[in-house]
């Protein structure tokens, strides 16, 4: 099942990739919409604060261009989002649209989402496969996730011996390994160094 999905969770991190660097404090999300017969009917990505999340911008993008999501697979690189913010619920707009399938790449580690955007869409009778190309993508996010959510590496880093913490947390979140030390003494932990 896994190898079926990563060419379209390929297609969703190519799309996360166009919006680097353009989401302020929002993570840069790619999405694909396809249809139960193996066709493309939309891409998006994370637009500015208080804009188009992901799946919102590929949800426009298929009915653009005259397709129907119902039925469809949705591929998320990061979990959709479960509450209002400046924007309305991910999930809960997934799930009024009719989408057969979600498959997401990360689950989202901001508290107020972590499961809970997934939850929303198996409520709603949604199927949900989480985890697919899980490693690159959370490479992908790593800058955004050590910035805005420390909460996730600061638990790994705790369960690492010292003098691997800052080699494995630098390849785990993409970032080299004197950034991870940066990082790491911002937070109190102690690095390789004695």
């Amino acid at each position: 099942m896994t190898v079926e999905h990563e060419p379209w969770m390929r297609v969703a991190m190519q799309e996360a990739e166009l919006a680097r660097g353009t989401t302020g404090d929002n993570p840069w999300v790619g999405c694909a919409i396809v249809s139960p017969r193996g066709e493309l009917l939309g891409c998006g990505h994370t637009q500015g604060p208080a804009e188009d999340h992901a799946e919102i911008a590929a949800a426009r993008d298929a009915q653009a261009r005259g397709h129907s999501v119902v039925g469809a697979t949705l591929y998320s690189t990061l979990e959709p989002c479960s509450f209002h913010g400046r924007t309305p619920a991910c999930a809960r707009s997934i799930a009024s649209r009719g989408i057969a399938l979600v498959v997401t790449g990360m689950r989202d580690p901001n508290p107020q989402v972590n499961g809970a955007g997934a939850q929303i869409l198996r409520d709603a009778g949604i199927e949900v496969i989480e985890g697919i190309c899980e490693l690159e993508i959370r490479r992908q996010l790593g800058v955004w996730v050590l910035e805005y959510h420390p909460q996730e590496p600061l638990e790994r880093a705790q369960s690492m011996k010292r003098e691997v913490r800052r080699d494995r947390l630098a390849a785990i979140y993409g970032v080299t390994p004197a950034r991870m030390e940066e990082w790491l003494a911002k937070h109190s932990i102690p690095s390789i160094r004695p």
